[in-house]
């Protein structure tokens, strides 16, 4: 996570969690002149407009008192969506049992990209049996550079 991220992060996920939701995920997006932050937040129930609304309220509230410079941000909150990206061992622990996909900075057992079942989820690595051919290989979450839930979509 980048340092400006890191520094969101700290700032706004207690005061978040106090309203009931958690702080998945925060995205800083440039494009030209155009700055965007973005929030993904979660709840045991879900997420609803309403609850992007009242999370971005709070929010924009605690950046505008804390840093002038955050006014010309633009602010979005969204939930995490079905393909959730998963960075603490808490968001692996949450979805031990579910399809992920994982990118690792170099081979595992010759696995360089994989997708499945995530088995078993301590505090420095994970278990996955993988979905090619039923193996299991354990990854050292210092090796993941990228994860998310990948759930099969039936149309």
């Amino acid at each position: 996570m980048a340092r400006t991220e890191e520094i969101l992060l700290n700032l706004l996920a207690v005061p978040i969690e106090t309203k009931g939701y958690e702080l998945v995920d925060i995205e800083i997006n440039r494009q030209g002149s155009e700055q965007t932050i973005q929030l993904f937040i979660d709840s045991p129930h879900g997420i609803g407009m309403d609850d992007c609304v009242a999370v971005n309220q709070l929010a924009q509230e605690i950046l505008e008192s804390t840093d002038p410079t955050y006014e010309t941000y633009t602010l979005e909150v969204s939930s995490p969506g079905i393909f959730r990206k998963l960075k603490t061992p808490e968001h692996f622990k949450t979805f031990t049992g579910k399809r992920i996909k994982v990118r690792l900075q170099q081979k595992v057992e010759g696995v360089k990209n994989a997708i499945g079942s995530l088995e078993e989820c301590t505090d420095k690595e994970i278990r996955l049996r993988l979905e090619t051919d039923g193996s299991e290989i354990v990854i050292p979450f210092t090796l993941i550079t990228k994860a998310n839930l990948e759930p099969i979509l039936e149309f």
